[in-house]
């Protein structure tokens, strides 16, 4: 394998397997045939095998920092006495995640507008566009943030925009927001990433927050207390696994290819949202041009083995690269999953897969095209000996 590493044609080989993957890119494809394939492993990101099959975050502690208030079918009446409840035992914030999407209870729109643009401590959700789906409350609420999620339209939540620009205006997401009031440094360290979009680091699932019921807040059967200096956050909490009402596909979805019911109430995504910045626990992401090196060189290395096996052992060629390619394969998704699951650490794989794979086919027509400007030009190549 070494003594081809630095022959000219392997490098020449390999950089016309990149040029190819590239022709591919702009090429397209009708891939129809494809569609039950498709279907089946639809917004699928192998990393998601770290939380269904390694368990991931799967023995991290609840976190005691966080309340969700489920405010179940409650009316605004209701939901403006639950605040009033939380505000009483002096929370650090209170997130509120309900839309209200037009004027409803006159005497429940009332209290809710008092306490949307004059308390300081309440943050509420709204839909990022056009000013008709942002809510009745938007203009009056003194503190907001965007609920939106990243591939929210039927797709898997992996990640979120903090920051989102309308105008001349900077406006944050709803976790963000709340996080602002609730601990400043941390939001201020979160901040100074500069990050477009942040992968999500699920760190817990519902059963990992304390949730109570707000109609029992209301009613005195709850513990109120447990809500002092707290972030709290209201939203729809779902009571059995067919109530989809407010929830998402996230990865930590048990079934993560085909259908499927959505996993994770939208609550307790800004929870995990908020317990990443909070505890400065973020998902880093291996860098685009650290992806493309680490492809070149390592399909350079298996290009390297291929033409040996192509010259010295011709007649196995094929079921030895098939093997090589497999084992390659399984070991670089092995790899990406490991550094995700144990490091946080996203490594994209894809162009190292798709140059191992595209090798062995680019390696003929470069083997025809070098022996062409060997007969024209007398171009040197190694192509010109016999297979054995």
């Amino acid at each position: 394998m070494f003594k081809y590493l630095f022959k000219r044609d392997t490098l020449f080989a390999t950089i016309a397997v990149f040029l190819v993957m590239g022709m591919f890119s702009f090429i397209p494809i009708n891939t129809h045939f494809l569609d039950p394939i498709h279907l089946a492993l639809a917004d699928f990101d192998y990393n998601d095998l770290a939380y269904a099959k390694m368990h991931k975050n799967e023995s991290t502690p609840a976190d005691t920092n966080i309340v969700v208030v489920n405010i179940g079918y409650g009316n605004r009446q209701d939901l403006a006495a639950m605040i009033n409840k939380v505000n009483n035992q002096n929370p650090k914030v209170i997130g509120v995640d309900v839309f209200f999407k037009a004027q409803k209870d006159a005497v429940g729109d009332s209290l809710l507008l008092d306490l949307f643009s004059t308390n300081k401590k309440i943050v509420t959700a709204f839909n990022f566009g056009s000013d008709s789906t942002k809510g009745y409350f938007y203009k009056q609420s003194l503190s907001k943030g965007y609920a939106n999620f990243v591939g929210e339209e039927e797709g898997v939540i992996r990640q979120f925009s903090p920051i989102l620009k309308e105008g001349d205006q900077f406006i944050a997401a709803f976790a963000v927001a709340v996080m602002r009031k609730a601990d400043a440094k941390s939001y201020n360290n979160f901040i100074k990433r500069k990050q477009l979009t942040e992968i999500i680091n699920y760190t817990r699932k519902a059963d990992k927050y304390l949730v109570i019921d707000g109609m029992d807040l209301i009613n005195g059967k709850a513990d109120s207390s447990i809500l002092t200096n707290k972030i709290v956050l209201l939203g729809y909490v779902s009571n059995t696994v067919n109530d989809i009402e407010d929830k998402h596909f996230t990865p930590m979805n048990v079934k993560y290819t085909g259908k499927s019911l959505p996993d994770m109430n939208g609550i307790f995504i800004h929870a995990n949202i908020i317990s990443m910045i909070k505890d400065h626990n973020y998902i880093q992401k291996m860098p685009i041009w650290l992806m493309w090196i680490i492809g070149f060189v390592l399909c350079w290395l298996h290009m390297a083995l291929f033409i040996k096996d192509y010259l010295e052992n011709h007649i196995w060629f094929h079921l030895l690269a098939k093997i090589a390619q497999i084992i390659s394969a399984v070991f670089f998704v092995y790899l990406g999953l490991l550094c995700f699951h144990q490091f946080d650490l996203k490594v994209n794989m894809t162009a190292t897969l798709a140059a191992i794979i595209l090798a062995v086919d680019v390696l003929y027509f470069y083997e025809a095209f070098a022996i062409w400007m060997h007969k024209k030009n007398g171009f040197k190549t190694i192509f010109t000996h016999k297979h054995d």
